[in-house]
C-alpha cells in the first residue's frame, strides 16, 4: 500500500493540479477512489500516511529538479557540441542547482524559472520540461531553436511566462494547456497556419501576447475575445487576413501592422472609455474614412495608419489625443488639408505624411506644429514651398526628410540655421547649384544626404566642421574639384559615399581619418535617443544608406520590415553592430561592432592611392573602382578588415601585395582592368571566405593558378585577358584564359593596355574578339550559403537582424521551405582547398568527403568520366574514397539576363538543394552532399547503375510489362511523397523518363530536380521560365505560366503511356503520343483495345497502366486524379497480376537475388511474352493509322 501510494504521487507530480480547471479537478477526483473515500476507519493512519509520502516527495523533489536539468544539459550539449551556452558549466556535484546560471528557485529550492535566451543553442526543442513541475518562468529566445512546439510542452500547466522569439520554430501553434499563461512572446519564427487552436482557450490570464514576424494566417475575429486580462497584443508581420478585431479599444497596445487585414472604422469602433496608448495598424489594406471618434482614446502617444487605403479628411479628432506624440498617416490618401485641430497636440514630436501625393507648395500648416522634432514628408509631389511653408522655422526640429519630391533650384541657405537639426535627407529631387559653405556650421548634423540631385561646384571644405557626422551621401550629383583634405577632421564619419561624381585630383591622405572617433557620437545618442520614433521605418531609406553589395545586406533586405528597418536604424545612431564582422585582418573571428564604408566610385580621381588608407580600421568596404588611380596598390590595405575591396578599372600597377592575403574575411575582391603585373600572391589562396574574385584584363598578370586552395575554386572568368596566366592540368583546364576587350564603354582601358600588348604581340586579336566575349561573360560571384563564423558577443540589446541573420534559408532559398541551411550545416567538412562539402547522409555509416576527394573521384572532371549533360551543367561519375559510386552534377553559373537576380543554372542549384535537403525516400535518388566551388555548384548523388528509364522504354526484351509496372508505381510512389507528405509540397515540373534512374536492383528513382519548387497550401507556382520538356508539360502551363502537383500528374501521365506501349513522347511524326492514344483509345477503338488485351500475357496490365495515363493526363486539371488516386490504381493492377509486378526492391519482392545490372537481362519476364505485348501494340497502332489513312 505504501508503495503504491508513492508511485501514485510520483506520476502525479508532473502534472500539476494547480493549473487545471475546476471541472478537470472534480473529474478527476470522481475518478480517484481514495479522494472519494468519505468515511474510512484508518483515517488518522491514511493522514499520517499522506504527510509521510508528501515530505518524502518534499525532500526528494529538489534532486528531481536537478535531474531534470542534467538531462536538459544533455541534450543541448548533444545538439551544440561546439558553441555552448552557459548550461555547459552545470556541476553535477552541486548539492542544489539553484546557484546554476540562468536558474531560478522558489524558497523551498524547488526550480521555478530557467533562462537560457541567447545560448546559441540548435535544434529541437527539449520535450521535457513538464518534469519541472514548480517551472512558471521560460526564456529561450534568441537562439536557433528549429521544428515544431513538442506536445508535452502542454503539460506544464504552471507556466506563467513563455519566451520563445528569435528562434527558427515552425508548425502550427497548440498550447492549449498552458492556461495560466501570462506573458508569451514567439516572435520572428516561422510558425503558420491559424491561431484558432490555441485562442482563445489559453485567454484566461493572459496579459501580453506578441506573434509578431511569422506566417500566421486567417481571420482574427473572435479570437480574443475571452481575453479578460490582455493588455498587449502584437500581431505584426504576418499573413492575417478578413476584418480587423473589433475588440482591440480595450487593450492599451495593439499592432497589426503588415498584415492583409481588410474593411472599414464605423464611428462606433472608439467608444467611450477606450484605453489605447499605442494603435499600430499600418500596411494593410483598410480602407474608408477614419472616425474622428478616435478621440475617446484621450491616453493615446502614438497612432500609425501608414499604408493603407483610408480616404476624405484627416480626422480632425486627433486634435483632441493631447498626449499624442507620434502620428503617422502617410501612404493613404487623406485629402491635403490638415485640420487646424491637429495643432491642439501639444505633445506632438513625430509627424509623418510620406507618399500621400500631395503636390503644389508644402502647406502652410506644417510650420505651425512648433512641438516637432521629426517631420517626414518624403515621397510626394511637392514642388516647391520649403521656405514660404515656415518648417525651416521649426525651433525643434531634429529630423527633416524631403527626398523623392520634385523641388528644384538651390538648396535654401536657411536650413543651415536649423541648429538642433540632426537628420537632413533631400535625395532624389532636382535640387541644382553649390553646396553652401553654411553647412559647416551644422555641427549637431549627424546624417546629411543630397545624393541623386543635379548639384554642382565643389565639396565645400566646411564640411570638415561637422565633428558628429556618421553619414555624408553626396553620390550621383555633378559635383567636380577635389576631395577637400578638411574631411579628414569627421572622425565620426563612418559612412561616405561620394560615388558617380566628377570628383578629381588625388585622395587626399587626410581622409584615412575619417571614422577613426564615432564614439562620441554614439554615446549621445544613447543618452539622448529612446527609440521607438527615430526612423520611419522606410526600408528604401535603409537600402539607400547601406549598399545593396554590402556584406550581408544584399539578402537581409528581402526580411526587412517596417518594424526592423525602424530598429536597425536606431541600432546604427546607438554604434551597435548589426551583424558580426571580423575583430581584426587576420583573424575571422567576429564580433558585433560597428562598420562603415568608403565608397568613391566612378569619379576622375589620380595619383596614388595613399598609404595612409591602412588606418581606416573601422571601415568594412571600400569601393575606388572606375577612376584614373595609377601607381602600387599599398600594401598597407592589408591591415584593415574588409569585406569588399574593389579598385577595378583605374591604372594601377605593379605587383598584387602579399599583404592582401592577411585578409582573412575578404568576401569579394576585384582587380580587373588594370595594368597589374608579377605573379598571384601566394596569400590569396588562404581567404577561404573569399566568394567573388576579378582580376581579369591585367595583361602582365602570370603565374598558374594551382589545383588547391581558395583561387583554385574560381574559373577562367576570373582571369579574363590575362594571356600569361595559366591553369595547372589538374585544375580548371589545361589552356590559357581566353583574351578579351572590356565592353566599348571601357575606352579608357584600351587605349592604357595597347603598350603591353603590342609587347605581347596580341594586341589587334585582343581589340578584334574582346569586345564580345566581356560583354557576353561578366563575372558572378558565389553567394556564401552558410556562415560558420556565429557572434562572438551577445547583443546587448536583443539583436533584431541576429533573428533575420539565423534565418539563413534566405541566402539559399528563393522559395518558401521547411529545409534549413543550419540542417545542412551540421555535416559539412572543410578540406585543404577551402571549400566546403555539406554533407546529407549523416545517417550512413559512411567517411566524410571534402572537396578534393569530389575533384580525384571524377578525373578532374574529365571528360572521359562524363555521363550525362543537361541545359546548365554536366554530370560525372566517379568513386569516393569509401568507395562509393556517386554521380556529381556540375551546375555551371552564367550569365544573368537583365533583371534577374540569379541565372537559371543557379536557380537549378537551389532548387535542387531546397527539395533534395532533409527529404529521404527510396524511390528518390539520395543526395549525399553539395559544395560551392568557384561559379559551380556540384551536387553529389548516390550513382543509379542501371541508367535512365529513357534507355529502355522501348526495350521490351530488356524491359518487360512486369518491370514496366513496377517502375510506374516506383515512380508515382515518388510523386505522391512530393506531393503529399512533404510540407510544404513540392512541385517537381519535369517529369519524364531521362529524369527516372533505375538502381542496381531495378527500383525506379525519380532525380534532377532543378526545376522543381516547394509550394504552398495553394499548390502553385508561377514561374517566367518555360518549365519541362516538350511532350511532357500540361496544356495548361502555356496558358497560365503555373506549376502544380496537376501538371506533375499530367507529365506522369505521359511517362505511364510510354511504359504501356514502349513508344516515346514525342517521336519524328507530327502526333505526339498523348494524343494518338485518344484517337484510338476512343470509340470501337478502345473496345477493340479492350478485347484484345486479354489475348497476350501482360496485355491487360499494361492496358490498365495506359488507362491510368489517359486519365492523368485529361485535358481540365481538375479531372486528373491526383498522385495517391493515382497510385491506388497501379497497385489493384499489381494485385489483380498476383503481385508479380510489386515494385522491385520494395518490401517483400525478390530483390535480394538480382544481379547487380540486371536492366541487361529480362528477369522474371519471359522474352517471349515481352515480344508478344511489344507485338500487339505495334499491330494495333499500326492497324489504326491504317485506318485513319
Amino acid at each position: 500500500m505504501f508503495t503504491h501510494v508513492i508511485y501514485q504521487i510520483k506520476v502525479q507530480t508532473p502534472c500539476s493540479d494547480r493549473g487545471r480547471s475546476r471541472l478537470s479537478r472534480r473529474a478527476s477526483s470522481q475518478r480517484n477512489p481514495i479522494k472519494n473515500c468519505r468515511a474510512n476507519p484508518t483515517k488518522s493512519t491514511f493522514v499520517h500516511l499522506k504527510l509521510f509520502v508528501s515530505l518524502t516527495v518534499q525532500a526528494t523533489s529538489g534532486a528531481t529538479d536537478k535531474e531534470v536539468l542534467l538531462e536538459l544539459k544533455g541534450h543541448l550539449e548533444a545538439k551544440n557540441p561546439i558553441r555552448q551556452g552557459p548550461y555547459a558549466r552545470w556541476n553535477q556535484s552541486d548539492p542544489t542547482p539553484c546557484d546554476w546560471l540562468g536558474i531560478t528557485c522558489d524558497g523551498a529550492d524547488r526550480v521555478v524559472g530557467v533562462n537560457l535566451a541567447g545560448s546559441n543553442i540548435s535544434g529541437e526543442l527539449f520535450p521535457r520540461f513538464y518534469l519541472l513541475t514548480e517551472l512558471a518562468h521560460l526564456d529561450l529566445s534568441s537562439n536557433t531553436i528549429g521544428g515544431s512546439i513538442p506536445a508535452d510542452l502542454n503539460r506544464c500547466s504552471g507556466l506563467k511566462y513563455l519566451n520563445l522569439s528569435h528562434n527558427l520554430l515552425d508548425g502550427q501553434l497548440n498550447l492549449t494547456g498552458l492556461i495560466n499563461l501570462e506573458t508569451l512572446d514567439l516572435t520572428l519564427n516561422r510558425f503558420n497556419g491559424s491561431i484558432r487552436s490555441s485562442f482563445p482557450a489559453i485567454c484566461v490570464n493572459l496579459v501580453s501576447l506578441n506573434l509578431s514576424e511569422n506566417s500566421f494566417s486567417g481571420d482574427i475575429t473572435g479570437c480574443f475575445d475571452e481575453c479578460p486580462k490582455l493588455q498587449y497584443l502584437d500581431l505584426s508581420s504576418n499573413h492575417f487576413t478578413g476584418p480587423i478585431w473589433r475588440g482591440f479599444p480595450k487593450l492599451r497596445e495593439f499592432s497589426v501592422s503588415e498584415n492583409n487585414l481588410t474593411g472599414d472604422f464605423p464611428s462606433s469602433t472608439f467608444a467611450a472609455g477606450c484605453d489605447l496608448e499605442i494603435l499600430d495598424l499600418s500596411a494593410n489594406k483598410l480602407s474608408g474614412t477614419f472616425p474622428s471618434s478616435i478621440a475617446n482614446c484621450s491616453n493615446l502617444t502614438s497612432l500609425n495608419l501608414w499604408g493603407n487605403a483610408f480616404t476624405g479628411a484627416v480626422p480632425s479628432g486627433i486634435g483632441s489625443l493631447s498626449e499624442l506624440n507620434a502620428l503617422n498617416l502617410g501612404k493613404n490618401s487623406f485629402d491635403p488639408i490638415i485640420p487646424e485641430e491637429l495643432l491642439n497636440c501639444s505633445k506632438l514630436v513625430f509627424l509623418d505624411f510620406s507618399k500621400s501625393n500631395f503636390s503644389g507648395d508644402v502647406q502652410e500648416i506644417f510650420g505651425r506644429f512648433t512641438t516637432l522634432e521629426y517631420l517626414i514628408l518624403q515621397g510626394n509631389h511637392y514642388t516647391g514651398g520649403i521656405e514660404s511653408s515656415g518648417i525651416l522655422k521649426l525651433p525643434n526640429l531634429v529630423r527633416l526628410d524631403l527626398s523623392k519630391n520634385r523641388f528644384s533650384g538651390d538648396i535654401p541657405v536657411e536650413i543651415t540655421r536649423m541648429r538642433k537639426l540632426k537628420i537632413l535627407i533631400l535625395a532624389y529631387n532636382d535640387l541644382s547649384g553649390v553646396i553652401p559653405r553654411e553647412f559647416g556650421s551644422m555641427t549637431r548634423v549627424q546624417l546629411l544626404d543630397l545624393s541623386y540631385n543635379k548639384l554642382t561646384g565643389s565639396i565645400p571644405a566646411e564640411i570638415g566642421n561637422l565633428t558628429s557626422l556618421l553619414w555624408l551621401m553626396l553620390a550621383d550629383n555633378n559635383l567636380t574639384g577635389e576631395i577637400p583634405p578638411e574631411m579628414g577632421n569627421c572622425r565620426s564619419l563612418m559612412w561616405l559615399n561620394l560615388a558617380n561624381n566628377r570628383l578629381s585630383g588625388r585622395i587626399p591622405p587626410e581622409i584615412a581619418a575619417i571614422g577613426i572617433d564615432p564614439f562620441p557620437t554614439f554615446e549621445a545618442n544613447r543618452r539622448e535617443i529612446l527609440g521607438g520614433i527615430v526612423g520611419s521605418g522606410e526600408c528604401m531609406a535603409m537600402q539607400r544608406w547601406i549598399p545593396e553589395n554590402y556584406p550581408p545586406f544584399n539578402f537581409i533586405y528581402t526580411l526587412m520590415t517596417r518594424k526592423t528597418c525602424r530598429v536597425t536604424w536606431d541600432r546604427l545612431l546607438k554604434g551597435y553592430g548589426i551583424f558580426p564582422i571580423c575583430s581584426n585582418s587576420s583573424s575571422r573571428v567576429r564580433t558585433l561592432a560597428i562598420s562603415g564604408y568608403l565608397q568613391l566610385s566612378g569619379n576622375q580621381l589620380s595619383g596614388r592611392i595613399p598609404s595612409d588608407i591602412g588606418r581606416m580600421r573601422n571601415l568594412s568596404l571600400i569601393t575606388i573602382d572606375n577612376n584614373r588611380l595609377s601607381g602600387h596598390l599599398p600594401p598597407d590595405i592589408g591591415g584593415l578588415t574588409l569585406a569588399v575591396l574593389n579598385v577595378s578599372d583605374n591604372w594601377l600597377s605593379g605587383a598584387i601585395p602579399e599583404e592582401i592575403g592577411s585578409l582573412q574575411c575578404l568576401w569579394s575582391l576585384d582587380l580587373s582592368q588594370n595594368n597589374l603585373s608579377g605573379e598571384l600572391p601566394a596569400g590569396l589562396n588562404s581567404l577561404y571566405e573569399l566568394n567573388k574574385f576579378n582580376a581579369s584584363y591585367n595583361p602582365l598578370l602570370s603565374g598558374v593558378v594551382p589545383m588547391s586552395g581558395q583561387i583554385a575554386t574560381f574559373d577562367r572568368n576570373s582571369f579574363l585577358g590575362d594571356p600569361l596566366i595559366s591553369f595547372a592540368s589538374s585544375s580548371v583546364g589545361g589552356a590559357s584564359p581566353p583574351a578579351g576587350n572590356g565592353r566599348s564603354t571601357r575606352w579608357r582601358w584600351r587605349w592604357k593596355a595597347v603598350a603591353f600588348w603590342v609587347f605581347l604581340a596580341l594586341c589587334s586579336v585582343f581589340v578584334a574578339c574582346g569586345a564580345l566575349s566581356f560583354t557576353l561573360i561578366r563575372l558572378g560571384g558565389v553567394r556564401a550559403a552558410v556562415n560558420p563564423y556565429a557572434d562572438q558577443e551577445p547583443d546587448p540589446e536583443g539583436l533584431l537582424l541576429g533573428g533575420v541573420k539565423r534565418r539563413s534559408d534566405a541566402v539559399g532559398s528563393s522559395t518558401t521551405t521547411t529545409t534549413t541551411t543550419t540542417s545542412l550545416a551540421e555535416a559539412a567538412s572543410v578540406d585543404g582547398a577551402g571549400v566546403r562539402v555539406f554533407r546529407l547522409d549523416r545517417g550512413v555509416a559512411r567517411t566524410a568527403f571534402t572537396y578534393g576527394d569530389i575533384v580525384v573521384a571524377t578525373g578532374n572532371f574529365d571528360e572521359g568520366m562524363v555521363v550525362g549533360r543537361g541545359g546548365h551543367g554536366v554530370v560525372y561519375r566517379g568513386v569516393l574514397p569509401d568507395g562509393r559510386l556517386v554521380a556529381v552534377k556540375k551546375l555551371q553559373r552564367r550569365g544573368r539576363e537583365s533583371g534577374e537576380e540569379e541565372d537559371e543554372g543557379e536557380r537549378e542549384f537551389r532548387a535542387e538543394m531546397e527539395v533534395m535537403a532533409g527529404r529521404g525516400h527510396p524511390n528518390l535518388v539520395a543526395l549525399h552532399g553539395w559544395c560551392l566551388a568557384g561559379s559551380a555548384r556540384l551536387l553529389v548523388y548516390e550513382y543509379m547503375e542501371g541508367g535512365s528509364l529513357e534507355e529502355v522504354i522501348e526495350d521490351w526484351g530488356r524491359f518487360g510489362w512486369e518491370r514496366r509496372l513496377a517502375a510506374a508505381t516506383g515512380v508515382a510512389r515518388a510523386l505522391a511523397f512530393l506531393h503529399h507528405e512533404c510540407t510544404p509540397a513540392v512541385v517537381h515540373r519535369d517529369v519524364k523518363a531521362s529524369n527516372v534512374m533505375l538502381d542496381t536492383r531495378g527500383r525506379a528513382r525519380v532525380t534532377d530536380f532543378g526545376l522543381a519548387r516547394a509550394v504552398g497550401p495553394g499548390k502553385t507556382h508561377v514561374s517566367t521560365v518555360v518549365a519541362g520538356t516538350v511532350g511532357y508539360v500540361a496544356p495548361e502551363y502555356g496558358r497560365t505560366w503555373r506549376a502544380t502537383t496537376r501538371g506533375d500528374v499530367y507529365s506522369y501521365g505521359v511517362l505511364a503511356m510510354e511504359l504501356a506501349t514502349g513508344r516515346r513522347a514525342v517521336d519524328d511524326g507530327e502526333e505526339c503520343l498523348v494524343e494518338r492514344v485518344r484517337r484510338v483509345a476512343t470509340g470501337q477503338g478502345g473496345q477493340r483495345l479492350a478485347e484484345a488485351a486479354g489475348e497476350e500475357e501482360g496485355a491487360a496490365e499494361m492496358l490498365g497502366l495506359l488507362m491510368v495515363g489517359l486519365r492523368c493526363t485529361a485535358e481540365a486539371p481538375q479531372a486528373r486524379p491526383d498522385m495517391r488516386e493515382a497510385l491506388a490504381m497501379l497497385l489493384k493492377i499489381a494485385d489483380r497480376s498476383g503481385g508479380g509486378a510489386r515494385e522491385t526492391g520494395s518490401e517483400g519482392s525478390q530483390s535480394s537475388t538480382s544481379p547487380l545490372h540486371w536492366s541487361l537481362q529480362s528477369h522474371n519476364t519471359s522474352s517471349s511474352s515481352s515480344s508478344s505485348v511489344q507485338s500487339y501494340w505495334e499491330g494495333f497502332f499500326r492497324q489504326h493509322t491504317e485506318r485513319d489513312v
